[in-house]
């Protein structure tokens, strides 16, 4: 500031006699009125706290600071003499504690001479015992606008905050001028005001009035999300930042159209700008656009798709380099999604599976030894390719030879003959892109578990390729994974990425709408634990008989509940670690554009 003005005053020096002063003070001052001041267009009214409850544990300015109303909020503390104060406070007890026998007849002079006995004991206590401090509180509110009929709209407003929050406010009507000045950063507090407002306060009560409270979060390398709903602030998060926050997993919750799919779309596209890797399960066809807008690789799965997977595909990067285990890993994932087909299947029935498993890839040369996933090729020893692997026609014909795996047999029939034979092919792709969209709208709603689940194995292996690159999963519709149309084994390998993929700088995403589904599965275990396991949580619209199974799971005031209900479109609660903070979700039309239309307009 020094510099800017000293520029201004070498420019000028010639052609002025304006000094520092002239260029930080207003043109003019009109304190004409007693209940505001005007300076340079602007009006201005003071309030002070004159009371505050006796007993408080809440945050005294938290309602003011969150709201968007241009106020500046003026705190002193004076110290008091310790030992003074003591003897002042003897002083008053023995006094008090007289008056209480004389005047025992009058019930109300009683009351209110027993309260001042009992506080002014309790101080002492609290001095003596517990070394607590004694200060002198101030607080004073300066509001100001562009227009009167403003202004006493926003004083009304803050007044009924400063009630509801247990203080006591007063107009500094006759006092304004005292007031600006005290509101400025002069560390001036003036004596009118001060005999209108000192309370004491203990060492312990001035955490209530600790003033940088506001519920905006602004990480410096984080992605904007939007704007406070209270404070109209800007959001930033930087859920990477393991410094700050436990996680970087993520949960979204709303009805149908309440903005979270929109809110992802936009996380997709701010975060390809920040060079991370991000995999996403569409079982909607909605992220089509954005998929072409950063060059995405769109993988599809269905019957008019020329793009397969092979759910029996054992790949190198499974595991990490050192560990051991590869057919044991996969073998572990296939009975889950077995269950998924065959339903949900007893202890006995799991080791038939699994033995037939392990016969399975015999047949290819591949058992618990990691070294026979290995081959020669063209004189190199590398890792055994799809084509090396069976499909499922070579599990439907291992079960069918036996009579104890007929009723499988059976239920594979479809998937190898049938109308699900896209299933039955080997891995025809090559995935080397930044974005990866699996696309799998045209499974339809029975067979579109299977889909999820191949995509996001496929998925898992790929985020553990780099343990320093930074990755994210979007596992949308995830209740039909964790839910009770799925099972345990399923569920289990879910929950595992959510608890373990920040070893590999990466983040789970679950999305859903269905809430009721995602806690439907052995009494709500794994949505819970995924809840549990992720650090942001964002709550879009929802209807009460979900946000009442919420409610069980997370810790949700009763307003919250109201909020959530009546949210407008793109409108969320989010739990940013411990911070709840109301967001309203902010794209440009830049961004509109590509998210509806798919084009880049220069």
């Amino acid at each position: 500031m020094k510099n800017i003005l000293n520029k201004l005053l070498e420019k000028n020096k010639e052609k002025t006699y304006f000094t520092e002063e002239n260029y930080i003070c207003p043109a003019y001052i009109n304190n004409e009125n007693p209940k505001y001041l005007e300076i340079d267009n602007m009006y201005y009214s003071g309030l002070m706290i004159v009371n505050y409850l006796r007993e408080n544990e809440e945050l005294l300015l938290k309602n003011l600071i969150d709201t968007d109303i241009n106020m500046n909020i003026s705190i002193f503390y004076e110290k008091q003499d310790k030992y003074k104060m003591l003897k002042d406070l003897t002083y008053n007890i023995v006094n008090v504690s007289a008056d209480l026998v004389e005047i025992n007849e009058n019930r109300q002079d009683a009351d209110i001479a027993k309260y001042t006995y009992n506080d002014a004991k309790y101080i002492r206590k609290e001095m003596q015992i517990n070394n607590q401090d004694i200060y002198f509180l101030y607080i004073y509110l300066n509001v100001f606008a562009d227009s009167i009929k403003e202004l006493e709209y926003n004083l009304n407003k803050i007044e009924g905050l400063i009630q509801g929050s247990g203080m006591q406010g007063r107009r500094a009507n006759f006092r304004q001028e005292q007031i600006y000045k005290s509101s400025l950063p002069l560390m001036y507090n003036d004596k009118d005001l001060k005999l209108a407002t000192k309370r004491n306060i203990l060492t312990d009560g001035l955490i209530s009035t600790y003033p940088f409270i506001s519920s905006s979060i602004f990480d410096e390398k984080g992605v904007y999300i939007g704007r406070n709903i209270h404070n109209n602030s800007m959001i930033f998060i930087d859920r990477y930042n393991s410094k700050k926050y436990k996680n970087p997993n993520m949960c979204v919750f709303g009805t149908s159209g309440a903005g979270k799919s929109f809110y992802i779309k936009l996380l997709i596209l701010r975060y390809g700008l920040q060079d991370i890797n991000q995999y996403v399960i569409d079982p909607d066809r909605e992220y089509g656009n954005v998929c072409k807008a950063l060059n995405g690789t769109l993988l599809k799965i269905g019957p008019t798709s020329n793009t397969y997977i092979n759910v029996f595909d054992i790949r190198k990067e499974s595991i990490e380099k050192d560990e051991k285990g590869y057919l044991g890993i996969k073998i572990n994932k296939l009975k889950g999604f077995f269950n998924l087909i065959f339903g949900e299947m007893n202890e006995e029935e799991k080791s038939l599976i699994e033995e037939k498993l392990i016969e399975l890839y015999s047949n290819k040369n591949i058992n618990f030894n990691d070294k026979s996933l290995y081959k020669i090729k063209n004189k190199k020893l590398v890792f055994k390719e799809s084509m090396d692997m069976p499909i499922l026609e070579d599990f439907y014909e291992l079960l069918g030879k036996d009579k104890r795996t007929k009723k499988f047999h059976i239920k594979l029939l479809p998937f190898v003959k049938g109308s699900l034979n896209y299933f039955n092919k080997y891995t025809n792709i090559k995935i080397e892109n930044k974005l990866i969209i699996a696309d799998i709208y045209e499974l339809g709603e029975e067979n579109i578990k299977y889909g999820m689940y191949i995509f996001i194995d496929l998925f898992w292996d790929l985020i553990k390729i780099n343990r320093k690159k930074r990755k994210v999963i979007y596992m949308d519709e995830i209740w039909r994974l964790i839910g009770v149309t799925s099972n345990k084994e399923v569920a289990s390998f879910i929950y595992k990425i959510f608890k373990t993929i920040r070893k590999y700088s990466g983040s789970g995403v679950a999305i859903t709408q269905d809430v009721s589904d995602l806690f439907s599965l052995d009494n709500g275990t794994y949505g819970k634990s995924i809840l549990n396991n992720s650090n942001i949580k964002c709550f879009f619209c929802l209807e009460e008989e979900n946000i009442n199974i919420l409610e069980k799971y997370s810790k949700l005031s009763e307003k919250e509940k109201i909020e959530i209900k009546s949210f407008s479109k793109g409108e969320c609660l989010m739990f940013v670690g411990n911070d709840h903070i109301l967001v309203k979700i902010d794209a440009s039309d830049f961004e509109k554009n590509i998210i509806e239309k798919g084009e880049i307009i220069n």
